[in-house]
Order: structure tokens, then C-alpha cells, then sequence
């Protein structure tokens, strides 16, 4: 017998096998894939009559009832109108100008948003006024509300209950709309503290702190909500202003600032020193004693302005010791018992290390 008999069916199971590699190994098989990459190559290197399987294309999820995205609001208005001009990192994905948000918002450079948060921060601030001046407390006005929003739900729920299924808070747009401005409400503050308030600047501390006093004590004079309601107004009325008076304003105060400044350079140190040290040691008296730290801060923070870079070093290094000995006896004790007992009792809410079972 001729050994082209025998050749012919071990071709033809050959090309069989190697036109089907799915069969060579099943979904089921412990065999690892390199078999199936394997069995595409050799048939790819012998050929072979029958094209490949066209695989079948997923159908695509329906829509979710509870969620609709086209009912999800959209803040970034394609094309830009001259009401709503487009905004600096408005696109999907790039991080958020918020210094660009913020003067924009407040310039009325963007109106409509302008005009949005303008009305709703009068709105807030009548509501504040509300919960102050009414004789309800504000726990029992909170239970007052959520049993109205208990009775709302249950009255709609009689008439309507399958919208009512779908009315869920958790997945309502303007629940997601709270969020997103509660977020970056927070990343804002964050943000402004760190540039203003971070104290590593002697001469900002030092011109925040005071700015900061001034404020606290003019306030004094004025209750929360009409305090409340004015700087409102004034953040959308001052910077306008001086936006549109910025040359006028400018020359008045580079012209008094001068003056006064080239007076104040002519003083010695020590003179210089006393015409601030002497009002803060009158206030330290005749202020409380919230008002008495305040000056004692400033006081430092003007001596670490005054101060010259030797000196300042000199200062470090006597109070150096002092401060390692603080950190020692204090604070590294502190932590070490707290993240014992973060870890021991799983204070945090993601534990950091699995448990045995």
C-alpha cells in the first residue's frame, strides 16, 4: 500500500482541527491559552479553505428606568452663547479652574451662572433667616420637614406608585447636582486655606491675620444674618465694581499707600516696633481673652516680619531642642496609640490589613 494513502486522512483531520482551534480546546478545559495561540499560528502557517468565524457582536445593555442620562443636567453649553461663554477646563475630563469659576461667577463674566448662584445665595440666606428668627427650634423645624416629606411621598405614592418607584433622591439629578457643588464648595475652601492661611509666608500671615481681626471685631457689630446677607452682596457688587474703577481706585491707593509707606520707612526698627507692639499690649488689656491670643499671635508673626534672617536662625536653634522635646514626649505617643487603635479596633472605615478568618 502506497504511504500517500495514509497521508491524505491524517491531512484532512489535521486541517480539520486546525481550522476549528475552539474545538482543540473547550471553554471547560483546564489548558492554558498559549494552546489556542498555538493552534492559530500552526494554522495559519499551513492554510487553510475556511475563514475564520465572525463572532457574534454583544447586544448592547438597555437603558436603566432609574437612571436616564438624558435627564442628567449638563453645565458645559456646546456651543458657547454670549450669556454663557465658555469656561477655562470645561471639557469632560480636565481638572476644573476653579480660580477661573470664582471670577467668573463673580465678575458676571458668565451671567447665567452668575445670575444662578446669585439668586439661590439669597434664597439660602432667607431661609437662615427663617430658622433664626422663628420661634421653632431647629431640631424640631428638622423633624417638621422630613415628616412633611413623609407625608408628600405617601400621598404620592397612594396616587401614582410606579412614578414613585422611580422618584428615588439617591439617583435624582438634583441630588447629584447637591453633590457636585457640596464637592467643589470644599475643594474651594481647601484650596483658598492652603493659599492664604498656610503661614509659611511671614508677611501674608501676618497681613491675613490682621485683616482677619479687623473683620472679626467690625462683625461684632452685626448679627450672623445681616452679616451673612452683605458679604453676599459684596462678593457680587465689590469685585464688579472695582473691576469697572480698577485705574481710579488704583491711584488713590498707591498714592496714600506711598506716603504713608515712605513714612513709615524713615522710623528706626525700635520705633517701628513700638508703634505696633504698644497698641497690641493696650488691646491685650482691655480685649478678652479670645482677643488676647489674637494679639499675642500677631505680635509674633509681626516680630518674625521684623526680624532679620541671623536672628531669626539664632532664635531657631534655641527653641529647636524645645520642640524635638515636645514632638518626643507628646506627639510621637499621641499618634502611635491612635494608629494602635485605629488598627486594634477598626476605627476607620476600610480597615488597612484583611483579618483571618
Amino acid at each position: 500500500m502506497n504511504m500517500a494513502d495514509y497521508d491524505l486522512p491524517a491531512k484532512d483531520a489535521t486541517e480539520k482541527v486546525l481550522d476549528n482551534p475552539s474545538k482543540l480546546v473547550s471553554s471547560d478545559s483546564p489548558l492554558p491559552d498559549t494552546l489556542k495561540q498555538e493552534a492559530s499560528e500552526m494554522k495559519t502557517a499551513f492554510g487553510s479553505p475556511h475563514p475564520d468565524p465572525v463572532p457574534d457582536v454583544p447586544e448592547a445593555p438597555a437603558a436603566s428606568p432609574v437612571v436616564n442620562p438624558a435627564k442628567q443636567l449638563d453645565f458645559n453649553v456646546n456651543p458657547p452663547t454670549p450669556a454663557t461663554p465658555v469656561m477655562m477646563a470645561s471639557t469632560a475630563g480636565d481638572e476644573l479652574d476653579y480660580n477661573a469659576f470664582i471670577t467668573e461667577t463673580l465678575l458676571w463674566t458668565n451671567k447665567v451662572r452668575s445670575s444662578f448662584y446669585f439668586i439661590c445665595g439669597l434664597l439660602a440666606w432667607l431661609v437662615v433667616r427663617a430658622v433664626f428668627t422663628s420661634p421653632i427650634t431647629l431640631f424640631t423645624g428638622l423633624c417638621y420637614t422630613l415628616l412633611f416629606s413623609l407625608g408628600f411621598n405617601f400621598l404620592r405614592g397612594a396616587f401614582a406608585p410606579r412614578y414613585q418607584e422611580r422618584c428615588t433622591w439617591a439617583n435624582s439629578s438634583l441630588t447629584q447636582l447637591l453633590i457636585s457643588v457640596v464637592t467643589g464648595a470644599i475643594r474651594v475652601a481647601a484650596s483658598l486655606h492652603d493659599r492664604h492661611l498656610h503661614g509659611l509666608d511671614p508677611l501674608r500671615t501676618l497681613e491675613v491675620g490682621m485683616a482677619l481681626w479687623i473683620l472679626s471685631v467690625l462683625g461684632r457689630a452685626l448679627d450672623a444674618v445681616t452679616l451673612l446677607l452683605l458679604l453676599h452682596l459684596g462678593a457680587f457688587t465689590l469685585p464688579l465694581g472695582y473691576k469697572v474703577y480698577k485705574k481710579r481706585i488704583d491711584t488713590i491707593v498707591a498714592d496714600v499707600y506711598g506716603k504713608v509707606h515712605a513714612q513709615y520707612e524713615k522710623f528706626d526698627r525700635r520705633v517701628r516696633a513700638a508703634m505696633v507692639l504698644v497698641p497690641m499690649a493696650t488691646m491685650f488689656i482691655l480685649l478678652p481673652n479670645v482677643d488676647r491670643f489674637v494679639a499675642i499671635f500677631i505680635c509674633l508673626a509681626y516680630g518674625r516680619v521684623l526680624a532679620k534672617p541671623d536672628e531669626f536662625a539664632t532664635f531657631q536653634k534655641r527653641i529647636e531642642p524645645v520642640g524635638k522635646t515636645i514632638k518626643k514626649t507628646v506627639f510621637t505617643p499621641v499618634t502611635s496609640a491612635a494608629a494602635n487603635a485605629m488598627s486594634k479596633y477598626d476605627l476607620t472605615p476600610t480597615p488597612r490589613k484583611k483579618k483571618a478568618i
